[in-house]
């Protein structure tokens, strides 16, 4: 979930949306809050995750360019859906091209540190299990049948 905050965060900042960098950074705080108060949560697994998040976001998600013209109220035509211009906000389109790194680079790599680690190989050997034989490997199937 922290991981997605983060996420998040990144998209935000570089729409350069404030308000809602600010609520999610509020949010943020009230899981660190919760953390502190109940006993074993990992707030550093929280924390890791959150800037994790950002990181990935920040290095591979989209960037955003604004249209001067559709700022400015009737200023050009705007092709986009309500739900994508309440988010988005007034003139803003994400932008591919804009992106720091191509996101091929982190599949790049993710398969690269399976390949290159044991450990790792059988991390997608597992999710292809789980997904064709939902309960084989926690144990669950057996008292299915």
């Amino acid at each position: 979930i922290c991981g997605l905050y983060g996420l998040t965060l990144a998209s935000l900042m570089k729409m350069g949306n404030d308000s809602a960098v600010s609520v999610v950074l509020k949010q943020m705080l009230w899981l660190l809050a919760f953390g502190f108060l109940v006993p074993n949560v990992s707030n550093a697994g929280h924390v890791g995750g959150f800037l994790g998040g950002w990181l990935i976001g920040y290095l591979f998600g989209p960037g955003y360019e604004r249209s001067y013209t559709l700022n400015r109220i009737g200023g050009g035509r705007d092709h986009a859906d309500f739900e994508f211009r309440q988010m988005m906000g007034p003139g803003v389109y994400p932008s591919i091209d804009k992106a720091i790194l191509p996101l091929k680079y982190l599949w790049y790599s993710i398969g690269l540190a399976i390949c290159a680690k044991p450990q790792l190989r059988a991390i997608p050997v597992a999710l292809i299990k789980g997904i064709l034989e939902p309960g084989a490997l926690s144990g669950v199937r057996a008292f299915l049948r």
